[in-house]
């Protein structure tokens, strides 16, 4: 006869049991989370117009590796901090790390 595995259950840290999201958290957490970055893409862009005085490096275009470098780096922090946050407001983490 097989034994049931006993399994652990996770608890939050006020000691409840933490709730499955509901497929409108999570629906709600998509649409959320492309805004963001649809927000933060803009801004960022605009920013980096008023500061350098210049549209950003596309990709095939002839510009210093550095400059292309620190654009990639800039939008890709933005944006990915931006859909992360949305993503946690809308739809908060429900187990320990990953």
């Amino acid at each position: 006869m097989a034994r049931k595995k006993s399994r652990k259950r996770e608890k939050t840290a006020s000691g409840m049991s933490p709730q499955k999201a509901s497929m409108v958290q999570t629906i709600g957490a998509i649409v959320a989370g492309l805004l963001a970055v649809k927000l933060a893409t803009y801004l960022v862009t605009t920013m980096w117009r008023l500061i350098t005085r210049e549209n950003p490096p596309q990709i095939d275009e002839d510009v210093p590796p550095l400059k292309k470098a620190a654009w990639i780096g800039l939008i890709g922090a933005a944006t990915g901090a931006a859909r992360q946050a949305a993503r946690d407001f809308v739809k908060p983490p429900t187990g320990g790390p990953a």
